[in-house]
């Protein structure tokens, strides 16, 4: 029933609707939302366990990214291609790769065949993106390539004309019952694009640390490509954050311990290598501060140390002030001077 009061409320800047509200209820809408999330996520679940379990998914991964690793030791780079929505997903790749370090391009295939096939060098690798292994603008491209050109194919069908012609696959198989023909009636790339992008992510984190294999050098890396957005800004706080003072400390297992009657040879060969020496368990002297005479070095008497839990952060530190760092106020696991 028409409610004319409720018209009167509509603010009078709504445009009106051009075509009649659809048909489909809530539930149904909602319905087809979990479909598909449940579609997708069952792919996901099937591709870990084809990697868990398949010693040829295995094998074969392992050979594609030996061949890649091989094509970036010797001065080569990763280059991906791919039609429609694979050539979308190598773009989004070669995006990742780069901002990890990795030297990586994509090539249009139409293009390749009109002048961009110079962008590919005897010591770069190619990786084909094809959900079908059969798609005809890359079978177009085969024989033009260069001789010797390591090909590898990231494919929902292994077992494909693409996927037999290539040095090695990264699978990204499905099951016919989770293909979008068998899920909602059209083959409109839903499930086939997540499982490639999936596999394709994992090959990007894969290279990186085996290129890297520092967590921390690997997280630096990452901040200093992303100067900008909300990456860049996240980073430049990291930078700016004190690090806590175990990870910059002198482990106390790498300072000299000497007896209080140690003659001065015997203090001076306790130095060698050394940032600190502890005289008797009660003074420490900088090792490179002594001299003609080790007893002239200055020395901080222990007892007079401020100390501070190993969690505690260096800017809690005075500048120049030198701490014991202890686990309890008696056990010293190492000595920090602020800067």
């Amino acid at each position: 029933m028409r409610c004319d009061t409720c018209l009167h409320n509509i603010p009078a800047f709504l445009p009106s609707p051009i075509t009649p509200p659809a048909e489909s209820s809530p539930v149904s809408i909602l319905n087809t939302a979990v479909t598909i999330l449940r579609s997708q996520s069952l792919a996901l679940s099937h591709l870990t366990d084809l990697y868990l379990a398949d010693p040829e998914t295995q094998n074969q991964y392992v050979t594609s990214i030996q061949l890649m690793h091989n094509a970036l030791l010797t001065g080569g780079k990763i280059v991906l291609t791919g039609m429609g929505k694979s050539g979308k997903i190598a773009d989004k790749l070669v995006a990742t790769m780069n901002s990890l370090g990795i030297h990586a391009a994509t090539l249009h295939p139409c293009d390749a065949l009109h002048g961009d096939l110079g962008v590919l060098r005897p010591a770069d690798v190619l990786v084909m993106i094809t959900s079908s292994g059969n798609t005809p603008e890359l079978n177009q491209l085969l024989p033009y390539l260069p001789a010797g050109l390591p090909r590898i194919c990231l494919t929902c069908t292994p077992n494909s004309p693409l996927g037999r012609g290539s040095a090695a696959v990264l699978s990204a198989h499905l099951p016919g019952s989770l293909l979008e023909r068998a899920i909602y009636g059209v083959p409109a790339p839903t499930t086939s694009t997540t499982a490639c992008l999936a596999v394709g992510d994992a090959v990007c984190i894969t290279l990186s640390e085996i290129i890297t294999a520092e967590q921390e050098e690997r997280k630096k890396n990452f901040g200093r490509w992303h100067p900008g957005g909300a990456i860049g800004n996240d980073y430049k706080k990291d930078e700016q954050r004190p690090m806590p003072v175990q990870d910059v400390m002198v482990p106390w297992t790498d300072v000299s311990l000497v007896d209080s009657t140690a003659d001065e040879l015997e203090i001076l060969r306790a130095a060698a290598g050394r940032l600190w020496v502890c005289v008797g368990k009660e003074k420490l002297v900088k090792a490179h501060e002594l001299g003609k005479s080790s007893y002239q070095a200055a020395g901080v008497a222990i007892d007079i140390l401020r100390r501070v839990g190993p969690t505690d952060e260096v800017a809690t530190v005075g500048q120049g002030e030198i701490v014991l760092v202890v686990k309890d106020m008696n056990n010293i696991i190492g000595v920090y001077q602020g800067k």
